[in-house]
């Protein structure tokens, strides 16, 4: 696994178990939602100044969140925000593929409302 992978999946883990939203957390750590967004997601790497200051506001050591931890600890379940009841995270798939190719969204939108030819 990837060191962006595992940061991703600690930092959503940790954050998640803490009851904290992506815009919460980035309030704590002085860094925009959608950069914490992007991170979970592996679209960005994370600079060190990022994952110290992540870590402070989780109160955790940043290396915990640069840690491989059990592929168990993905479906784990993490009580909600508002502490009813648990949820259950899904492994996360990655050999799924678009169920099509070719036209772009705005070109299938467009192409559903057409009758066939005569």
């Amino acid at each position: 696994m990837e060191m962006r992978e595992t940061l991703a999946r600690n930092l959503r883990k940790y954050r998640r178990a803490r009851g904290l939203s992506q815009e919460e957390l980035g309030h704590r750590a002085g860094l925009d939602r959608t950069y914490i967004s992007s991170l979970e997601r592996c679209v960005y790497s994370a600079t060190v100044d990022a994952v110290e200051r992540l870590a402070a506001a989780l109160g955790i050591p940043a290396l915990e969140l640069l840690t491989p931890s059990d592929e168990s600890a993905e479906a784990t379940p993490s009580s909600s925000a508002s502490g009813k009841g648990a949820s259950v995270m899904s492994p996360v798939r990655n050999d799924v593929k678009p169920a099509r190719k070719g036209r772009r969204p705005a070109q299938r939108r467009a192409a559903v409302g057409k009758k066939p030819g005569p």
